[in-house]
């Protein structure tokens, strides 16, 4: 049997040829930078365990890696912080808070929780927090609709829905404004007669000479913000609470 040879292709470049490769390479390179992929909708979530429980209270948490308390693992995160200090605040109550917050997430993971998650309306309340991840993929005013049809669609199946504003960026000691569009448009969804946890005016107000304590790079909290995430949430659910 006869074998068919390919013709042989010469794969010597010469000087410029070279650096010429080398300008494309690295011009691609700087041109299409490996991008991950924003994470996937939360499967399938059981519902609130303490529902039928009497005088229960159940709140879910959606959105982000702030959200998500990260990166503070444990009972260190704000959001079981949180369901402590509501417990002792609410006695012979059962308290349950369940976070389904994904890092990384935009606002079509919220529109999914909103959408697709179908024990989502065993919960009393929803403390959400989004925006940051949307922020450099679109403007606050492209986002503002859909974060807020989102809101409206949790609200629709019963649920207080407490929207929040995200940290303010913090860049060498100083507050930054990044992030103060979202906050607005977070502020103007409240508007509407929805609580707010209003983190950024709060970080503000305490400058960032106090503030820098509570991060551990330019938005995510440290243990020490985690702690002051979950009274300031405390103070706005328990208005909620008491005002039912």
């Amino acid at each position: 049997m006869s074998r068919i040879v390919q013709p042989r292709v010469s794969r010597r470049i010469g000087v410029p040829g070279m650096l010429v490769a080398i300008l494309l390479a690295v011009g691609c390179s700087a041109a299409a930078p490996t991008v991950p992929p924003p994470p996937s909708p939360l499967p399938t979530q059981p519902g609130c365990a303490d529902t039928k429980a009497k005088g229960s209270l159940c709140i879910v948490i959606l959105g982000d890696s702030i959200a998500e308390g990260v990166p503070v693992a444990g009972d260190g995160r704000w959001w079981p912080r949180l369901e402590t200090l509501l417990a002792t605040a609410l006695p012979g109550r059962t308290v349950q808070i369940d976070n389904w917050a994904v890092s990384g997430s935009q606002v079509d993971v919220l529109e999914s929780a909103a959408r697709d998650q179908p024990h989502i309306a065993t919960y009393d309340l929803a403390i959400v927090i989004e925006g940051v991840n949307d922020e450099h993929v679109l403007t606050a005013d492209a986002w503002r609709p859909r974060y807020e049809a989102a809101v409206a669609a949790l609200e629709a199946k019963g649920l207080t829905v407490v929207v929040t504003t995200p940290p303010p960026q913090l860049d060498q000691g100083a507050f930054g404004t990044r992030y103060d569009a979202v906050a607005a448009a977070v502020r103007e969804v409240a508007l509407r007669g929805r609580p707010l946890i209003d983190i950024a005016a709060r970080w503000r107000a305490d400058g960032p000479s106090v503030a820098a304590a509570y991060y551990v790079d330019s938005v995510h909290q440290s243990e020490t913000g985690q702690i002051a995430m979950a009274k300031l949430a405390r103070d706005v659910v328990l208005g909620v609470v008491h005002a039912r």
